[in-house]
């Protein structure tokens, strides 16, 4: 028995544990029986109202009877007695997917912070009715091969994602990139415009507008130039580096060059480090050289706002942050555009929060569905419709994972085919420093999210299976308020914004 999520890892185990239960008190009671009797009776019961001309009653009567009695047994044999015993050594979290694609799953779901609720079923087992057992199996393996069959492709918009929340956490660090843009940069910046160089197209003038420019670093009479003006303790005073400046016995005055590219000591090296490793073995299974990732990362990293959210604690207004200070991302985080752009304060962050929520919603409606199996199967005297409906319950909800697993792909190949075109700079790398989000393709793939599972549980209908809009209500309603809870902010932002343009009109 395998799972696709760490909670569902955990709370498979206890739904059975908990179903094992609600058998056992069925059972020690006696109440199993009771549906069977009633079902009996109801047959007897019919076999007296027919007409004579129906044959023989009694005769009618017994082969109905056997039938139900034949059929209850093998529905409570085959899907109510826990037979195969299963505790969490049997049930193994699936990262054939993980290795499939190159990637590697960094611990294990002991390991993560679903730990005490792992713990608290770890060494309990439960058993599972054969046939269930062969429906997890089946339903898994179903999604796996479904999964298997989409190209690899890395989730580009949870990689944007990491990379324009990553956070210079070292204060001191931060202070430090600060002193260099102070004591390099604008320097070597001021001293460009005053020589009235030209720059050659737009790839000249995005290499000048962050710290790292290749330019001041290579061409003589900037970074080679400048130094830092007060002692750095990385690095050791030099008598011919640092001639006429005071020898305080508290470090050396490197140039800006060695300052920012310094092995180990430069800024350029401790800033890479401030990203977490999972980050860049995305980036590793991406088409773009070391040198272009690691430069986009960076840009991501050492720009205004990020550095002003770093170190003051300012709070992202928008769907993966678009973290770039430019004139359209400042007209969108201020609800200036009309219609999309206001509309997509509120819709992006709920996006964000329903893809998280999903799977957990999954896990908790596979337990309840888990637990609810020896009830309803009892409800219903042991009826063979009912247990192919739950079947197809089952089923269907194990299957969610592909969808959102497809939903996933196409956002990011859409990402891929939008940001690795000519219509977007060269600089954007997967859309890192998004001058615009392209409002259109984010709504459209946020709510696959949701329109493609809605859209299978549609499809069961053509099947006969009525259960499409349960599960699809469940769903919907697991995640509302996470959406809610996303967009709020958004939304209060939007209205703020209504007012203040309705009074600008007024005014």
């Amino acid at each position: 028995m395998t799972a696709h999520s760490y909670l569902e890892y955990a709370l498979t185990l206890l739904g059975w544990l908990i179903n094992n239960g609600i058998w056992h008190t069925i059972t020690a009671t006696g109440l199993f029986t009771l549906p069977l009797l009633f079902r009996l009776i109801s047959l007897w019961l019919k076999a007296r109202e027919q007409g004579v001309d129906e044959g023989d009653a009694g005769g009618l009567t017994l082969a109905w009877m056997e039938n139900a009695v034949y059929t209850s047994l093998v529905v409570m044999m085959f899907t109510c007695v826990p037979l195969l015993n299963i505790d969490l050594t049997n049930i193994t979290y699936d990262v054939q997917r993980s290795k499939q694609c190159n990637y590697l799953v960094p611990v294990k779901p002991e390991q993560t912070g679903y730990a005490p609720l792992v713990n608290e079923v770890s060494g309990k087992t439960a058993a599972v009715p054969v046939w269930w057992y062969l429906v997890h199996v089946v339903s898994k393996g179903m999604v796996s091969a479904a999964s298997a069959t989409l190209p690899c492709k890395p989730d580009l918009r949870q990689l944007r994602f990491e990379v324009q929340h990553t956070r210079i956490n070292d204060p001191v660090l931060g202070q430090e990139l600060t002193d260099f843009v102070q004591e390099c940069y604008a320097p070597s910046l001021a001293r460009l415009k005053q020589r009235g160089v030209a720059l050659q197209g737009t790839d000249d003038a995005r290499d000048i507008d962050w710290p790292g420019s290749r330019r001041f670093l290579t061409e003589a009479g900037y970074y080679d130039t400048d130094h830092a003006r007060s002692p750095r303790s990385a690095w050791s005073y030099d008598n011919s580096r640092d001639a006429g400046l005071p020898d305080t016995g508290t470090g050396g005055y490197p140039t800006c060059k060695q300052w920012w590219s310094d092995t180990d000591t430069g800024l350029r090296p401790r800033l890479l480090a401030q990203v977490e490793p999972d980050v860049w073995q995305s980036f590793q299974k991406l088409t773009y050289s070391k040198e272009n990732y690691e430069e986009a990362v960076l840009r991501s990293l050492v720009s205004p706002r990020n550095m002003e959210v770093s170190q003051n604690g300012r709070v992202y207004v928008g769907f993966g942050g678009n973290i770039d200070p430019t004139v359209t991302n400042d007209l969108t985080s201020l609800g200036a555009t009309a219609g999309q752009s206001l509309a997509s304060l509120a819709a992006f962050p709920a996006f964000d929060s329903i893809r998280q929520s999903l799977p957990m919603v999954q896990a908790v409606l596979l337990m309840a569905l888990i637990i609810c199996i020896p009830l309803v199967t009892v409800f219903s005297a042991y009826n063979l419709k009912v247990v192919i409906t739950l079947t197809f319950a089952q089923f269907a909800l194990m299957f969610l994972t592909f969808w959102w697993e497809l939903a996933r792909w196409l956002d990011g190949v859409l990402i891929d085919m939008l940001y690795s075109s000519d219509t977007h700079s060269s600089w954007n790398l997967v859309g890192l420093q998004n001058t615009q989000d392209d409002i259109v393709l984010l709504f459209v793939t946020g709510s696959m999210f949701l329109v493609l599972p809605a859209f299978w549980m549609g499809t069961l209908s053509w099947a006969g299976i009525k259960l499409g809009g349960v599960i699809e209500g469940a769903t919907r309603t697991g995640v509302r308020d996470a959406g809610q809870a996303g967009g709020k902010a958004g939304e209060i932002a939007q209205k703020a914004l209504n007012a203040l343009m309705a009074g600008g009109k007024n005014g």
